[in-house]
């Protein structure tokens, strides 16, 4: 059985992020997924938290990526209104 996992915009309050992701792949079986979804990173964003605490897409990917998982597509998926996401996956 694949386990799937989604984590909902917790980064901004971790003081280190891709400890939140090592986490994630470490209990993750092999072919788990993960749905990672974050506030969109623009400042015309009605809601949320600020811009200076909000990752952008390449370090959400980046984090995922020195966690170890894998995307299954490069490109981030558009989550309207006010959130993005992608999903990675464990070999």
């Amino acid at each position: 059985m694949q386990l799937t996992m989604s984590c909902y915009s917790t980064f901004l309050h971790h003081i280190d992020p891709n400890q939140i992701l090592t986490e994630a792949y470490r209990i993750l079986r092999a072919g788990g997924r993960a749905g990672l979804i974050h506030w969109t990173y623009d400042p015309k964003t009605p809601r949320g938290p600020g811009m200076d605490i909000r990752p952008k897409p390449e370090e959400m990917i980046n984090w995922a990526l020195q966690a170890g998982f894998q995307l299954e597509k490069e490109e981030v998926i558009d989550l309207p209104p006010y959130h993005y996401g992608f999903v990675a996956y464990k070999r």
